[in-house]
C-alpha cells in the first residue's frame, strides 16, 4: 500500500510541475525532475522487495519429525477413526508458539486423512523454574485435561512425570500416553514397561542440541540421527543405550 501510495504521489508532483512550468520554467522543471526522482526510487524499492526478500523460513525438520512419528504411531494403536486426541505442551517458557505450531502442526497434518479426529492442544500449567528442569508433575496433567472431552490418546511433548499411571480422565478403560521427552528422563520407563505408556521418544545422549539444523533427508533419516524411540518391546535396550538397568 504504501508503494503504490508513493508512487501516485510521486507522479502528481511531476504532473504539477508540467503545468507550473508554463508559468514558471524553473519551479516547473524542479518539480518535474523531483517527481521523477521519485518514481525511480518507488521502482528501485520495489524491484529490491521482489529479488531480494529472503524466503520466510520453514519449520524446523528436527522438531517436525517428532510430530510425524508420534502421529504416525496414534495412527497404528488407536482402534477408532473417531475422537478426540489430546496434546500436552510445557508452558511458553520452555517451548515457544513457534516450536509449539511445528509439532502440532506437523502432527495435525499426519491425520489429516482421518477427519474424524480432532486435535486439542493442552498447555501444562507449571511453575518456569520446574518446567525448565523437566519437573512437571502429574497434577499438571490432570488440571489441564480436567475441562476437555474424552480421548482415543494422550500425546505428551513435555515428558511425563514417574507416576502417570495414575493419570485418570474420563475414559473407563484409559488409553496410552506417546511420550516426547525433551529432557531425555526415564520417567516413563516403569509404565512402558507395563504399556501404560505407547511409545517414547527422546534425543538421543550424543547428539548435541541444535544438530537438526545442519540435518536434511526424508524423515526416517533425520529421526534416525536425532532420536530413539521406544516402545514395550524395546523398553529395556534403550534404557541401557542411556544407561539406565
Amino acid at each position: 500500500m504504501t508503494y503504490y501510495v508513493s508512487l501516485v504521489l510521486a507522479l502528481a508532483i511531476a504532473g504539477v510541475g508540467c503545468v507550473v512550468r508554463r508559468r514558471s520554467v524553473f519551479w516547473g522543471q524542479a518539480m518535474m525532475v523531483a517527481g521523477c526522482i521519485g518514481c525511480v526510487g518507488c521502482i528501485a524499492w520495489q524491484v529490491r522487495q521482489t529479488l531480494f526478500t529472503p524466503e520466510a523460513k520453514g519449520p524446523d525438520r528436527g522438531q517436525a519429525v517428532v510430530g510425524y512419528y508420534l502421529a504416525n504411531q496414534v495412527l497404528s494403536k488407536i482402534p477408532e477413526n473417531e475422537g478426540s486426541i489430546l496434546l500436552f505442551f510445557p508452558p511458553d517458557s520452555v517451548m515457544d508458539s513457534e516450536r509449539v505450531g511445528t509439532y502440532a502442526g506437523t502432527f495435525s497434518r499426519v491425520l489429516g486423512a482421518c477427519p474424524g479426529l480432532k486435535v486439542h492442544a493442552l498447555t501444562l500449567a507449571v511453575p518456569d523454574r520446574a518446567a525448565k528442569a523437566g519437573q512437571i508433575d502429574l497434577a499438571s496433567f490432570q488440571r489441564a485435561a480436567s475441562n476437555a472431552p474424552s480421548a482415543l490418546a494422550y500425546v505428551s511433548f513435555a515428558g511425563v512425570p514417574a507416576d502417570i499411571e495414575n493419570f485418570r480422565h474420563a475414559e473407563a478403560q484409559p488409553p496410552g500416553f506417546f511420550v516426547f521427552d525433551p529432557w531425555g528422563t526415564t520417567n516413563w520407563l516403569a509404565a512402558l514397561r507395563k504399556g501404560r505408556v505407547s511409545t517414547v521418544i527422546i534425543p538421543r545422549p550424543d547428539v548435541q542440541p541444535g544438530a537438526g539444523d545442519e540435518i536434511s533427508g526424508e524423515p526416517a533419516e533425520v529421526f534416525k540421527q536425532l532420536y530413539l524411540m521406544a516402545t514395550p518391546a524395546t523398553a529395556d535396550e534403550i534404557a541401557a543405550k542411556l544407561g539406565v538397568k
